[in-house]
């Protein structure tokens, strides 16, 4: 398994100047999906392994207030500006991702990033453990889907429609559990002291 390090950070380099400019300036990049304005287009990273995903889709298809307080949509999405998504969409044509793929998320995927738009549907996986080069061109346009994911914020209006299900937690409560054990602990190891 070799990783070319310096291309792939050069990738997240380029990746990180485009989520910073929030536009899709910069390089040119072939475009093999167009968003529409008004349509939704959605991307997904599901992490098969722990059952999390991560979604991001354009603001014209519905405003982020909209969106953030709908009591239906799952705390792990984040909206962004149709240009931003164009651009990850653009960097994404540009690794592959849009010549024919799976029609579904394959048993053995360890991640998939799947794009939806109208009733359009394709999925990139994948399925081998680390960073194999085969699989290089996954990473980076996976890395770039979470460096836009990571720099965007949402405020989500509801109290816990998380995708697992669970509501969030109650800080206190744990803050308490955890000084409770903690002294329980130092009572512990001074009577071993002793």
């Amino acid at each position: 398994m070799v990783v070319h390090v310096p291309r792939f950070a050069a990738v997240l380099r380029v990746a990180a100047f485009l989520a910073a400019a929030g536009c899709a300036s910069g390089p040119s990049l072939p475009r093999g999906l167009q968003i529409e304005p008004g349509q939704r287009t959605t991307v997904r990273l599901m992490q098969v392994t722990t059952g999390q995903v991560f979604t991001l889709q354009n603001a014209s298809s519905g405003s982020a207030g909209a969106v953030y307080s709908d009591e239906r949509t799952d705390q792990l999405t984040k909206v962004l500006t149709d240009a931003q998504l164009q651009a990850l969409l653009d960097v994404f044509t540009d690794k592959g991702m849009f010549v024919p793929r799976e029609a579904s998320v394959p048993p053995d995927a360890r991640d998939a990033l799947v794009v939806l738009q109208g009733d359009r549907r394709w999925v990139w996986s994948r399925r081998l453990a680390g960073t194999a080069e085969i699989e290089l061109p996954f990473h980076e346009a996976k890395a770039y889907f979470l460096s836009l994911y990571n720099q965007a914020t949402a405020y989500h209006g509801n109290s816990g429609n998380s995708r697992t299900g669970d509501d969030r937690p109650d800080l206190k409560a744990e803050n308490d559990r955890v000084r409770s054990e903690a002294a329980a602990a130092k009572r512990k190891l001074e009577g071993i002291r002793r």
